[in-house]
């Protein structure tokens, strides 16, 4: 069975609201089990752990949630930056470089994909309607499961064979890839805005901007992450 690491966001407990949670949302659980995964959630740590720890994985998921701080792609907070974490930011970027340097599996959601191309040296838009993307939204007030957008390809791996050339995702983001470094763009919605991109030469490094774990029918994408932690998995047993 693979192990696959999940990166985990914060909240807050206790009637001061000071004792910081470090934990995972429930779908991904869901997600990836469905598949059959084993689950290990990584809190913020020194490099030197968190090292020994990824060298055990099969797989890595980067999740959705807060923005980015832009002094990690050269860039002055815009106005309509939201909060930030720096523990987190330090954690996903970490393991975002050393998942694309040793081959680790890795699928990054939302702000997950965001920080995958971040971290290999592109950038993003801070705030897409004040970058003059006001053709759709991209904040959906809909909850899930309700569909936003048209997303269309431009690249067939890895997504034709789940979702054909056109399909609709959902969309909870204000920010998104503006540069995506070294990966390669496999779709956009009408926009222009990046919507998936992968890292060439990688066995799988896969960055979706929707969120794929609040809908069942695109849980097959964990799948390919798992599918390719099994590989993985299978060639360090041999």
């Amino acid at each position: 069975m693979p192990l696959i690491g999940i990166t985990s966001q914060t909240g807050r407990s206790g009637r001061v609201n000071v004792t910081p949670i470090w934990g995972a949302r429930e779908p991904y659980r869901e997600a990836l089990e469905k598949h059959g995964a084993a689950i290990v959630v990584l809190p913020p740590q020194p490099p030197e752990q968190l090292t020994r720890i990824l060298a055990r994985l099969d797989g890595l998921v980067l999740p959705g949630g807060a923005d980015i701080d832009p002094a990690h792609f050269g860039e002055e907070p815009h106005p309509r930056l939201g909060e930030v974490d720096p523990a987190r930011d330090a954690l996903e970027l970490f393991a975002a470089r050393w998942a694309a340097e040793h081959g680790l599996p890795t699928l990054g959601v939302c702000r997950g994909a965001q920080v995958g191309a971040v971290a290999l040296g592109g950038s993003l838009h801070q705030d897409l309607q004040s970058a003059g993307f006001t053709q759709i939204g991209h904040e959906q007030t809909s909850p899930a499961p309700a569909l936003w957008h048209r997303v269309e390809l431009e690249n067939e791996r890895w997504l034709a064979p789940l979702f054909g050339r056109r399909f609709r995702t959902n969309s909870y983001h204000h920010q998104a890839i503006r540069d995506p470094g070294p990966f390669r763009v496999l779709a956009r919605a009408a926009d222009g805005v990046i919507e998936a991109a992968d890292l060439p030469d990688h066995p799988f490094y896969l960055l979706i901007q929707w969120h794929p774990e609040l809908l069942p029918d695109h849980w097959n994408l964990f799948g390919l992450l798992v599918e390719a932690a099994r590989g993985r998995l299978a060639s360090a047993a041999d």
